[in-house]
């Protein structure tokens, strides 16, 4: 079954709404540089609240691995989705007790080689895939067409675990899920009214269709 990571969380009501929805995943934006940016009390706050088997996923951006350790601890995240080239094996090798997902964006000098090269050198084995953008580190609303997406998930499943993401909407998401197969899912910007506050609605239309285009490749008995 893919998994579901609703990413941007900012307000109480909109986790809530996620995980009653049947979210796998909530993503909580630290990046002073986004829209969707949360402080860390508020994020603490939240993530209290959560139900116990949904997991809060931290978002950095450039920020150094002591600020990073720092958050993850303050919020108890155990899981860090690292945005940006900047992260290399050894400033990954300096996160203390999280799990990671290394965020690549398919660009212009991008090579399916960097990846395994990373999950080699850090034993990172989560992965997400979003559509380049030269002005942002995601939450653009771009996607990542089919037959690139199918290569990248279709090279990365012999080391690992990975998400797409990149302009999914309940409208598209069902396609994708059907057409790369990936292990899991996330989108922010798809299930918005404004940057930052989610769409009930939505977020359930979205969950739905992922669930029905996973019924939809399991063969019937």
């Amino acid at each position: 079954m893919t998994k579901i990571k609703i990413c941007g969380i900012t307000r109480h009501e909109d986790a809530l709404a996620a995980a009653l929805a049947g979210a796998d995943a909530l993503g909580f934006n630290f990046s002073r540089k986004s829209p969707r940016c949360i402080d860390a009390e508020t994020a603490r706050d939240i993530i209290a609240e959560l139900p116990p088997l949904v997991t809060p996923v931290g978002i950095f951006v450039e920020q150094s691995p002591a600020e990073i350790n720092d958050i993850c601890h303050h919020c108890s995240l155990q899981t860090a989705q690292l945005h940006s080239d900047d992260y290399d094996a050894e400033k990954t090798r300096r996160l203390e007790g999280v799990r990671v997902i290394r965020v690549f964006r398919p660009g212009p000098k991008f090579s399916i080689e960097e990846v395994g090269n990373y999950a080699e050198q850090t034993g990172c084995r989560g992965f997400l895939f979003d559509a380049f953008s030269p002005e942002m580190a995601g939450g653009t609303g771009k996607t990542i067409d089919a037959s690139t997406a199918s290569m990248l998930f279709e090279r990365t499943r012999d080391f690992g675990w990975a998400l797409l993401a990149g302009g999914l909407n309940p409208e598209n998401v069902a396609d994708a899920v059907r057409l790369v197969r990936p292990w899991g899912v996330d989108t922010a910007s798809g299930v918005e009214s404004a940057p930052g506050v989610k769409d009930h609605k939505k977020i359930a239309d979205f969950i739905r269709a992922v669930r029905k285009a996973d019924r939809s490749l399991t063969p019937s008995s």
